[in-house]
């Protein structure tokens, strides 16, 4: 007897809120994003969150925005019930953070759920709609000033297993830490108070001020080491602050990107920061970054995640490379950093047009909701959001330390000119001992020497190729025969880059010519390096980032290396090299090539001074 086919059934509407809450509220910080979230929609400009437990017991936001109508509070922990949208075309051209209207019932099926509002007109009297799953909702009257407050306790309490995949309390805290302290960064028009555990973890007024917000939240450490960057292409506006390189950290919890005023974490786009300080960080080190990207709302999609975290572009490409050169660009002009202007190229702002970001997408007719949106973005004129925005862009080009296309830096923090160094000697045949201006400066000469190395690569490969030079007798190398298969799908690409190799079968070649610039190296060990790193490039590797990593490795097999000795004429030609280098503080891979001792830490070590 045959199986009866498995029976359509219409979910029940609890059902369906929990399927929705597994997909809205990952964790305790997706439910303060989402509350955050619409508190600033409502035009608050005071702004109470109280964490405990990192969420798991209770979570309340109290604002003093516009507040909901009486009427309305049953209707807003329905599903998809917004203020926010009326009809689809207004996916296309979003002013406000939150839109599609999941996020409250989602929130309320798996919580013990309070809601309070009073509006303008209701004060002092407000209204409370409560959900505890035990009985049904009801309306009720309170005293309270307009606004609304929000109270989710006992989190996952209807789905328990949910709750078995939170980490630990204070993990759980991080990632709400993390989400405040960026949008505080954003949004300095609002004054902020957040406590955990009953202790007060900020509590920052509003300010006109960006720098009063960042001493605030990071210290004076962090506000030494961020300088301005802002650049307008075609319709893509890109401003905010970017990091030195020494002041990176193992992870990418300082990297705060904004688009349109959103908050997100976005894998292009942080992809693309990171890929604008390539050759200046370690592998696994990212940088501190307050990046906002302004664009029409119909070049970019903040629909496609489900807690809005991440979004799509109509062309991610463009919009990628134009952040990593944007950074790039900067940081080559970066205050502690030789002026390299003459190496920018011309026509960086002709290479991206309209038509670049537009895509698959019709942006010839844009709505005059969409044009409206990008004006007031760019003028400060649309909202609180846009105005404030516009405060800080303003106050980051005219305060901090020089932004992109002013012109040649002459400020140097921290710099000086390596050959005006008084050389003490060589220590441990690996670091050159230097002296100046009462402070010791340790200089890696293998990492200096790869730096001189590849912008010297860099600068022959853009404009003429890499000279060769021909050996009168071929060199023999035998690889593997799985190194050998690898090799032999690239001996094309190889040559591009000035090696020309035969293959003599088997696994067996021959080395015929190489860039000038590499008289001695491992040669089998140099072609392995560089062939894994040809045959697997990251996915959204750009091209001049492909070509600077398999320059790099080249860089790293030229002659100087740690453990060989040098004779004084050596180092200071060394020295004399580094002083005329781009980027000549770090290596192409990003470690520092100097470390400067002051004099007065030296003291402290012998008890000289406390």
């Amino acid at each position: 007897m045959a199986n009866s086919p498995p029976i359509i059934r219409e979910l029940s509407e609890n059902v369906i809120h929990k399927i929705a809450a597994g997909e809205v509220v990952e964790r305790p910080v997706s439910v303060v994003k989402e509350l955050l979230e619409n508190s600033l929609d409502a035009q608050s400009d005071r702004i109470e969150l109280n964490v405990e437990q990192g969420g798991m017991k209770t979570i309340e936001v109290i604002d003093n925005g516009h507040g909901i109508e009486a009427n309305q509070l049953p209707l807003a922990l329905k599903r998809h019930a917004t203020s926010k949208i009326l009809q689809a075309e207004d996916l296309f051209a979003l002013t406000t953070l939150g839109f599609r209207g999941e996020a409250l019932p989602a929130i309320a099926s798996v919580s013990h759920f309070i809601l309070e509002s009073a509006t303008e007109n209701s004060q002092p009297v407000g209204y409370v709609w409560e959900i505890n799953q035990s009985e049904p909702p009801h309306l009720k009257e309170t005293a309270r000033t307009q606004g609304t407050r929000i109270r989710v306790g006992d989190l996952f309490c209807t789905t328990p297993a949910r709750r078995k995949f939170l980490k630990r309390p204070e993990t759980e805290w991080s990632h709400i830490s993390d989400l405040v302290t960026a949008l505080a960064l954003s949004r300095l028009d609002v004054s902020w108070r957040v406590t955990h555990n009953g202790k007060v973890f900020m509590d920052s007024p509003a300010t006109s001020d960006p720098k009063e917000r960042i001493l605030d939240l990071f210290g004076r450490e962090a506000m030494e080491n961020l300088f301005a960057v802002e650049r307008q292409v075609a319709e893509v506006g890109i401003w905010g602050l970017i990091g030195h390189p020494n002041f990176s950290r193992r992870s990418n919890r300082q990297m705060f990107v904004y688009v349109n005023g959103r908050y997100v974490q976005d894998r292009l786009i942080n992809h693309g920061i990171v890929q604008g300080y390539r050759s200046l960080l370690m592998t696994g080190q990212y940088p501190m970054v307050l990046l906002h990207l302004n664009l029409a709302p119909e070049l970019v999609d903040v629909n496609v995640h489900p807690t809005k975290r991440e979004v799509k572009f109509s062309n991610g490409n463009a919009i990628h490379h134009l952040i990593s050169e944007t950074i790039a660009q900067a940081l080559a002009q970066a205050p502690w950093q030789q002026s390299v202007q003459d190496n920018v190229p011309q026509d960086f702002d002709n290479r991206f047009s309209k038509e670049s970001f537009s895509g698959g997408m019709p942006t010839s007719h844009p709505t005059q909701a969409s044009q409206n949106f990008m004006q007031g973005t760019l003028n400060g004129t649309l909202d609180p959001s846009a105005r404030i925005q516009g405060a800080l862009r303003d106050y980051y080009s005219q305060h901090l330390p020089a932004a992109v296309n002013q012109g040649p830096v002459q400020v140097k923090m921290g710099s000086f000119g390596f050959s005006s160094l008084r050389l003490i000697g060589q220590f441990n045949l690996t670091y050159l001992v230097c002296e100046q201006d009462g402070a010791l400066v340790l200089i890696d000469q293998h990492a200096a020497h790869e730096r001189i190395g590849f912008e010297q690569l860099k600068k022959s490969f853009s404009e003429n190729g890499l000279p060769r030079q021909r050996l009168l007798t071929p060199l023999t190398l035998e690889f593997s025969p799985n190194e050998s298969e690898k090799l032999r799908g690239r001996l094309k690409e190889l040559d591009l880059y000035g090696i020309e190799i035969d293959d003599f079968g088997g696994n067996t070649f021959a080395l015929k010519a190489h860039p000038t610039l590499l008289n001695k190296c491992d040669w089998i060990k140099l072609l392995r390096d560089m062939v894994d790193h040809i045959e697997s490039p990251q996915e959204t590797q750009e091209l001049s980032a492909h070509i600077d990593h398999v320059l790099a490795t080249m860089a790293c097999h030229r002659q100087i290396r740690a453990g060989d000795r040098l004779s004084v004429e050596e180092m200071r030609e060394l020295l004399v090299h580094l002083e005329g280098t781009p980027r000549s503080y770090h290596c192409p891979h990003g470690r520092p090539v100097m470390v400067e001792i002051a004099d007065r830490e030296i003291e402290k070590w012998f008890k000289r001074i406390l």
